[in-house]
């Protein structure tokens, strides 16, 4: 019985010697914590941006990004309003050239069938037609041009209604449907549009080919006349 008091008394012992270590280890730890923490040193604060002011001389940075920027929207500016007066002119051109198809509807149809017929002969009579209304008009000092531009603009607005015309056909021709006169013009006519605001190509090659056959196609009609069509009203043009 003496030498179990005496173990149970060494055990309770051993217990609190064990809890007086844990105590003291629990308790040195904030303390450690609290010594990192006071010995590290703050960060850094962002630094605060300059405050504003109005009469501060504007600098030669400033004066740059000014100019690229009002550079940038003038360029913008200028891009949209060539894309809108492009657009207005191929709407209002359409709308004369469907305008001189209903106004003469049969040498619309005799200038594309010339078109469709002889488009080398056209083209040939259409340059030399252009070239020398262009240099009479020069030589008398615009005299002739009060006779030349109005025969020549009417050639033209009639030669390309018969142009869209033939393009168009052949375009509802290759969808698989007949379509109409109306049909087609506007279908050529976009078609010719389309092309003809290509840079380069277009400018320089696509417009002034048609242009010249389409003159040319005019006369063309006017002299060797062509084959009536199923759908050619009759009546004088």
């Amino acid at each position: 019985m003496k030498r179990f008091l005496v173990a149970v008394a060494v055990a309770m012992s051993s217990v609190a010697a064990w809890a007086e270590d844990e105590a003291g280890r629990r308790a040195a730890e904030p303390v450690g914590e609290n010594a990192a923490s006071e010995s590290a040193e703050p960060a850094p604060a962002d630094p605060a941006p300059p405050a504003y002011d109005a009469n501060a001389p504007i600098t030669n940075a400033d004066w740059r990004n000014l100019m690229n920027s009002a550079r940038q929207v003038r360029e913008a500016s200028m891009t949209i309003m060539v894309l809108a007066v492009t657009l207005f002119s191929i709407l209002v051109l359409g709308g004369l050239v469907l305008f001189t198809a209903g106004l003469a509807p049969n040498a619309v149809a005799r200038s594309s069938v010339a078109t469709r017929d002889h488009p080398v002969r056209c083209f040939a009579i259409g340059a030399v037609v252009l070239v020398l209304g262009g240099l009479a008009t020069a030589l008398t000092k615009g005299l002739l041009g009060i006779v030349v531009a109005p025969v020549l603009t009417a050639a033209l607005l009639i030669g390309l209604a018969g142009v869209s015309e033939h393009l168009g056909r052949n375009l509802w021709h290759l969808a698989g449907k007949e379509g109409n006169r109306v049909g087609h013009i506007a279908a050529g006519w976009g078609s010719f549009a389309l092309v003809a605001v290509v840079p380069l190509v277009g400018w320089f090659g696509f417009l002034p080919y048609y242009a010249s056959v389409g003159v040319g196609s005019f006369f063309s009609g006017l002299i060797w006349g062509g084959e009536k069509r199923a759908e050619e009203p009759f009546g004088r043009a």
